[in-house]
């Protein structure tokens, strides 16, 4: 997937686009011969300031190639040039300075373990009402949302789907959890479950776990997934959804005999 950098721009007194250092060219580089800037997702705070994600600003596979210093360099250089289109274009922009670049970038994917479940787009597509795992430790919504000239349209879920707790657990450790992107996801199930909400549920279930572990003298691997689940629903984390339960029941009542 894609490495995105993101800025923002403030209104200022001096209309005009920003001028470019000698070292950017005006026109996209990086995208092939004529190429055009991508696309952005822009959004306004408050105070009127925009936020600037273009989508976007490198290809996973050459932010790999790189490096990160390389890589965040480039990316800024880019966005400085994406900027000045920007307020070439649209005059509603040419009022605006940009004020802001983030400190870092926006890596939406890189290296994962293999768990000892490793959570897919079956699952995704399954939703809760089709899942068959006793395990699962959060609960997730968010399309299948691939970002880069390899992408794919966004791919809408009909309900929630939930994340087993096995993809935690590094296939061939006992005492090892993974509660981050780099957690066992195939790269299609990675592009929905990558998003901050779901990784903070993923946090809270391997530190739930790691304080059963020590209280059932247990390896966190081995902690079971009642007790977890037990504790997490005490906290108040959510497991079930009304519209998974009403399709079962809906599909249960279909598949009774007349």
């Amino acid at each position: 997937m894609g490495v995105r950098l993101i800025s923002r721009g403030a209104p200022t007194g001096h209309p005009g686009p920003e001028p470019l250092p000698a070292s950017v060219p005006a026109r996209c580089w990086w995208r092939g011969a004529g190429g055009s800037f991508p696309v952005s997702a822009i959004t306004q705070y408050p105070n009127g300031d925009l936020n600037v994600n273009m989508l976007p600003t490198m290809e996973g596979a050459e932010f790999q190639r790189r490096g990160y210093a390389d890589a965040y360099a480039e990316c800024e250089r880019r966005v400085r040039a994406h900027w000045h289109d920007l307020q070439s274009r649209f005059a509603e922009f040419r009022g605006m300075r940009r004020t802001w670049v983030a400190p870092g970038l926006g890596v939406r994917e890189s290296r994962r373990v293999v768990g000892e479940y490793v959570l897919t787009e079956h699952d995704l597509l399954a939703g809760l009402s089709g899942q068959r795992h006793d395990d699962i430790v959060c609960i997730a919504d968010h399309a299948m949302d691939t970002h880069g000239s390899h992408g794919r349209p966004c791919g809408e879920l009909s309900e929630p789907y939930g994340v087993p707790f096995r993809c935690l657990i590094p296939r061939g450790f006992r005492n090892l959890l993974v509660a981050c992107r780099g957690a066992s996801f195939s790269a299609l199930a990675a592009s929905s479950c990558r998003l901050t909400r779901t990784m903070m549920q993923l946090g809270q279930a391997a530190g739930t776990a790691a304080a059963l572990a020590v209280q059932l003298g247990l390896p966190a691997a081995g902690v079971p997934a009642k007790p977890l689940r037990a504790a997490l629903a005490r906290q108040h984390v959510q497991l079930s959804h009304p519209l998974s339960e009403e399709l079962l029941r809906h599909l249960s009542a279909e598949s009774a005999p007349d």
